[in-house]
């Protein structure tokens, strides 16, 4: 898959993140896919915690370009930093310094901060509006330490909480039914995101790159349960009728205002009255993007809300409220 385009770059770089908590396999599956045979030019954002960059003298030299962020985590302490340095790299671009322009971008988180921020920074930030979309959020997580990382750290849940793809890693160290507890545990955490099974992060490139978090095929409403688990966990909102934006928007608006601390990510392909594409949904925290998609409307809309200490019944009553109009 050549993924190379034009000097003119007219389409937003697709910027995809891989988190995970301490040990679980970043910069492994980063080097896997710098050296895979796709054809793209990536640039590579990676910071690791603390004074001292790591995680840079770790990636292989097949990296066409590698920026570090030091002193402080890439999602958090320095989020303007992180702005800075992908105006930086589009302004390059858009100059042709290069003799190629890039094709994506990979952002490999801290090990001990969430991807959140991250994704802020691609909702909110107007100067990278037209020139990045977020593509993706990729999880890493030790078969033999998640469940008990997940029940200690709440980074480790944030983490797994915005991902669209976790990979369960390290299944050579688990033992016996430590791979099921782990699933289940995940699944505790995020009910939507794909889950796979890896040994050393070993995945073809294309499963990355070709993520698409906010398709509608992507956000099966027949396929989800919603967990009952206290502290953290999804809620899944449907509908087969088509909703009223204006509704939407003041509802969505009010949980992005007073609903902040609680919902890490809400995302969601939905059909409204009048409108001829999908309506497509992504939030971070109090930040709310509404849109048009690339889509006709669905047959079902589909709203995600994941994050913490959810109430699910006051959820579904604003649902409700909504589908009335009112």
């Amino acid at each position: 898959m050549s993924d190379s385009r034009s000097a003119a770059g007219a389409q937003p770089v697709p910027v995809h993140v891989v988190t995970g908590f301490l040990g679980a396999g970043k910069t492994t599956l980063l080097n896997r896919l710098l050296s895979g045979q796709h054809g793209a030019r990536i640039a590579v954002l990676v910071n690791e915690f603390g004074a001292v960059p790591i995680d840079g003298r770790l990636v292989v030299s097949s990296c066409e370009e590698l920026i570090e962020l030091a002193n402080g985590c890439v999602c958090c302490t320095i989020r303007g930093d992180l702005a800075q340095a992908l105006i930086d790299l589009f302004a390059r671009r858009r100059r042709l310094i290069r003799p190629r322009p890039i094709d994506r971008v990979v952002i490999e988180t801290s090990g001990l901060a969430s991807p959140g921020p991250v994704l802020q920074t691609l909702i909110v930030e107007p100067e990278l509006a037209d020139q990045a979309r977020a593509a993706g959020v990729v999880a890493l997580a030790h078969g033999a330490r998640i469940a008990e990382q997940l029940q200690q750290h709440g980074e480790a849940r944030e983490q797994l909480g915005y991902a669209d793809l976790i990979l369960l890693n390290h299944t050579d160290r688990a033992v016996g039914d430590q791979l099921d507890r782990a699933e289940q545990a995940i699944r505790e955490h995020n009910a939507l995101a794909q889950l796979e099974r890896t040994a050393r992060a070993e995945i073809q490139p294309e499963r990355v790159f070709d993520l698409r978090p906010l398709a509608s095929a992507n956000i099966d409403p027949d396929a989800v349960h919603t967990p009952h688990t206290p502290g953290a966990g999804t809620v899944v909102l449907r509908s087969d009728q088509a909703l009223d934006l204006h509704t939407l928007k003041l509802w969505l608006q009010f949980l992005a205002t007073r609903r902040s601390h609680d919902i890490w990510r809400l995302k969601g392909v939905l059909s409204c009255r009048g409108e001829e594409r999908s309506v497509v949904v992504q939030g971070v925290y109090q930040w709310l993007q509404i849109g048009p998609g690339d889509e006709s409307p669905p047959a079902t809309s589909v709203l995600v809300l994941i994050g913490r200490d959810l109430d699910e019944a006051e959820l579904r009553r604003g649902w409700r409220a909504v589908l009335r109009g009112t």
